[in-house]
């Protein structure tokens, strides 16, 4: 797992408005958004919050004299066609240790991309099962991909090696291969490692279940009952102490001890639609979707709930109107602001986090532009991860 300043180092976006706000102090990170609704990837430059590039993983570019429709940008329009050779639904990203490979699920199709981030370029994919929410980079040398399947009850482990991923000789679903299967929890949602990569922890999603994996020999070392079925995320802490899980279903957090899964907060309340964690400093930021709309309340608000690692309470909550349309990716640069993927309001926010040790100074600063036509593939935002 790459770990920039702020921890997470790595991962998801959406679009908030137009104000666009320019940092000329900031680095050069890049940020990259799964658009699940149009099989884009939204790349984003984080010092002038503009998009740069969308890249598509809809179909090839047509073959003259066939009914192959265009690609690749076509995947919202045309992914049920026949002839479609594009993916479906890419949903969970990471990036390898070098931040040189992007690794996106695509939950519908089953398969995992590999994209250059140098170019932008797709370099091959791997079928890898029914419903893949995540592809996780073993540390700290990048070498596998655990690829958490909520379709199935197993993970998939794919090689990872550049040489193969490069090779023009080689067919681009031979560039990486499937070398082990690891049956796991029913519906495995995410993987996160320790950042030596010598244990693995895996949050299910159909299974009131966490299970710790010695990652080098891939045997089960341990199991816990948690507060909830739903769990969709789980993130290991930078000290590797603790590992933090969502349960999305209930609304609630669990905090456990990597070393032996006991609990150290078991089930806390934090809100409706509850979704992914960036931690900061000593605290933790977890994004809320808010209530399910309805025809009295079609935009409800959501929120991003501060949690302190220290005290494991919730210590600050950013809310008001520009946390509407269901805040759900969260991701954090090098200079301690922090990007919000919306999922329903097709848009990606800004905070900065000040004091990296106290919320109260923390402030939504604007949102990401870009062209009118990089910003209409920005549906349904569903992952982010930034490359410092």
């Amino acid at each position: 797992m790459i770990r920039n300043k702020l921890t997470r180092g790595i991962l998801f976006i959406g679009a908030l408005g137009a104000l666009a706000v320019a940092w000329t102090d900031a680095p050069a990170d890049t940020a990259y958004v799964a658009n699940e609704q149009t099989v884009t990837i939204s790349v984003i430059d984080t010092k002038t919050n503009t998009i740069t590039a969308t890249i598509g993983l809809g179909s090839e570019p047509t073959i003259p004299g066939t009914p192959q429709p265009n690609g690749p940008l076509n995947g919202e329009a045309q992914h049920h066609r026949p002839f479609y050779n594009g993916h479906v639904d890419p949903h969970g990203l990471w990036l390898t240790p070098d931040g040189s490979i992007l690794l996106v699920a695509n939950r519908i199709s089953g398969t995992v991309v590999a994209i250059d981030t140098a170019t932008n370029k797709v370099l091959g994919f791997a079928p890898v099962g029914r419903e893949p929410h995540l592809a996780t980079v073993r540390p700290p040398g990048g070498k596998e991909v655990w690829v958490s399947l909520r379709g199935e009850s197993h993970i998939t482990v794919l090689s990872l090696d550049k040489k193969d991923l490069f090779n023009t000789q080689l067919r681009r679903t031979d560039r990486m291969r499937t070398i082990a299967t690891i049956d796991t929890v029913r519906g495995p949602s995410m993987v996160s490692f320790t950042s030596d990569g010598k244990f693995a922890f895996v949050a299910a999603g159909k299974q009131k279940r966490v299970d710790k994996f010695d990652a080098g020999t891939r045997k089960l070392v341990a199991s816990q009952t948690v507060a909830a079925t739903f769990t969709p995320f789980g993130l290991v802490t930078p000290d590797n102490r603790e590992l933090y899980l969502v349960h999305k279903g209930a609304g609630k957090l669990s905090v456990l001890r990597t070393a032996n899964l006991s609990f150290v907060a078991n089930g806390l309340p934090i809100g409706p639609r509850a979704n992914h964690i960036f931690f900061v400093g000593k605290l933790a930021y977890i994004t809320i979707g808010g209530p399910k709309p309805s025809m009295a309340d079609p935009d409800p608000r959501g929120k991003v709930v501060i949690v302190d690692r220290t005290t494991h309470k919730i210590v600050h909550e950013l809310t008001g109107p520009k946390f509407t349309g269901d805040p759900h990716a969260i991701w954090g640069t090098s200079d301690g602001r922090l990007y919000v993927g919306h999922e329903r309001g097709n848009r990606v926010t800004v905070i900065k986090t000040g004091n990296p040790d106290d919320p109260s100074d923390d402030k939504v600063q604007g949102t990401v532009t870009g062209s009118a036509k990089d910003l209409a593939f920005m549906k349904r935002l569903i992952d982010i991860v930034i490359k410092p």
